[in-house]
């Protein structure tokens, strides 16, 4: 029996539960996954649902299995963050609205990086055990404490003076502290704020006693690299010089506004984009939700301007993913508004001007970051003009082909195609899902950059919101149809269990 589920994002904090619902069921499952093995898991996880199992209880159970059981400490800086962890909020909010088979097969995939991640060997084996609460006298003292054991890597004190604060600070104040530092690391590893802000969202499901768990895991990820300050410590600069530390005039999206900013962040200087962001909010009345959305317009166009990797090249998936990660990081800082204090809002607003300072994360052939150059924008105008006129059927079709034979020029220019013949965006998004829902060799970013994408699209209220689908359909056309294995063995378990 399938169970359906129901629109998932973020919620107020005062509306999360405090307490996990069916916690030995949940229980029983993160067992079941410590020890179940990767050839074994999708016909397993499968059973599970035959039986009624709730979808609720194995996203649950997949993300506390990964919270618990997996180290994530990125000494390495080169992504070496358990994916099963974060990937699955994204996978759960793509599910949501999805017919039953690819919800299912976006679930199997979750618990399969999970078991993946169990079995590898940068992660395991770990567990995340109970730590003691340490104050350090009054509450701005260990605050400090806590912001001086991020900066030098010592997550284990951090571990503890983050238990210390949690019993007797408030929740929003709480959250809000985990958010500001991964403010502070963002543009040395956006994992630091795409984590957090992932997690807020999974306490829906686990409540808040175990959403701790999740909260402490992203306090020590923050703490387990050196991190490159200058650029929180001029965002904070402006955010005074600006008079923003009281917090921004304005709040929510002004769509009417996010147009001429994002053209004024394109041309701009990079080192001038954080500037730009505190001016408007300043000067201008923008709100940190329209400062963020436009930027991350910005972002989608530049992104739009890079061939991809070619797929020999040494750790292609690698240097074809981190371009990508500024799309994602850019939508859950705007998501993680609603969690932070009007003065983190200005502050995020201003880092996501420092992460359109670097743009897309470009990886060299002899795999070292350079800076982004754009090339001609995707898609071409002659290969849309080509597809003029053709109908959304036949366009859905020719973009399924060209998706599995990785051609970057006719995927994006299909996805103008159609946008072009007004056709509804449901069916391109579901048959851009049940593609990602295949792949098992990105590390769950098939499921994360597609999810922020659809979030970007319909938040959008701009023509060039069709750019955003665009661009997951671009990072899509390199991966789709490479690594299917995972989907081989879910595809046998849905078959044989759930027919």
């Amino acid at each position: 029996m399938l169970h359906t589920t129901t629109r998932v994002g973020p919620t107020h904090l005062a509306q999360q539960p405090r307490a996990m619902r069916n916690p030995q069921s949940i229980a029983a499952l993160v067992e079941w996954l410590r020890h179940v093995t990767l050839d074994r898991v999708m016909d397993e996880a499968a059973q599970h649902l035959a039986r009624g199992v709730p979808e609720a209880d194995l996203w649950a159970a997949c993300a506390l299995t990964a919270c618990r059981y997996l180290n994530n400490q990125a000494h390495n800086l080169m992504g070496f963050v358990s994916h099963a962890m974060i990937g699955v909020e994204d996978a759960r909010r793509l599910a949501a609205t999805q017919p039953p088979r690819t919800r299912c097969l976006l679930l199997l995939q979750s618990l399969y990086q999970t078991v993946m991640d169990l079995h590898d060997i940068c992660f395991g084996p770990y567990e995340l055990l109970p730590f003691w609460p340490h104050r350090d006298g009054s509450i701005e003292e260990t605050l400090n404490m806590l912001r001086a054991d991020v900066h030098f890597g010592e997550y284990c004190r951090a571990d503890h003076r983050f238990l210390g604060l949690a019993e007797v600070m408030s929740r929003a104040d709480l959250v809000d502290l985990v958010l500001d530092i991964g403010l502070e690391g963002v543009t040395t590893d956006d994992h630091t704020i795409i984590s957090p802000v992932l997690m807020l969202g999974l306490i829906d499901l686990v409540g808040w006693d175990a959403g701790l768990e999740m909260l402490r895991w992203s306090i020590r990820y923050s703490s387990s690299f050196p991190i490159n300050r200058a650029p929180y410590v001029r965002a904070v600069e402006l955010r005074q010089r600006y008079g923003l530390t009281h917090g921004p005039t304005h709040h929510g999206l002004q769509p009417e506004l996010v147009q001429p900013l994002r053209a004024q962040l394109y041309v701009a200087a990079p080192c001038d984009r954080p500037d730009v962001i505190a001016q408007a909010m300043a000067d201008r009345g923008y709100s940190p939700a329209t400062a963020i959305a436009a930027t991350a317009q910005a972002a989608c166009d530049m992104y739009l301007r890079i061939d991809p990797v070619p797929h020999e090249d040494f750790d292609a998936i690698s240097r074809e993913v981190a371009p990508i990660h500024v799309g994602n990081a850019l939508r859950l800082l705007r998501e993680g508004l609603c969690y932070m204090a009007p003065c983190t809002q200005a502050l995020a607003a201003i880092q996501a001007g420092s992460l359109l300072e670097r743009g897309p994360s470009v990886i060299s052939a002899d795999f070292r970051f350079v800076p982004f150059e754009p090339v001609r924008a995707y898609p071409y105008d002659e290969d849309v003009a080509h597809w003029a006129g053709h109908m959304p059927d036949r366009l859905l079709a020719s973009l399924h082909d060209a998706l599995h034979t990785h051609d970057c020029r006719q995927v994006t220019a299909l996805v103008r195609a159609y946008a072009e013949s007004s056709a509804p965006c449901e069916l391109l998004i579901a048959q851009l899902t049940a593609v990602a829902a295949t792949d098992n060799g990105t590390l769950m970013h098939n499921v994360k950059h597609l999810n922020s994408m659809v979030i970007e699209f319909h938040a959008s209220h701009h023509p060039d919101r069709w750019n955003f689908l665009a661009q997951a359909a671009k990072f899509m056309g390199w991966y789709a149809g490479l690594t299917t294995d995972g989907y081989a063995r879910a595809d046998a378990a849905l078959a044989t269990h759930l027919t």
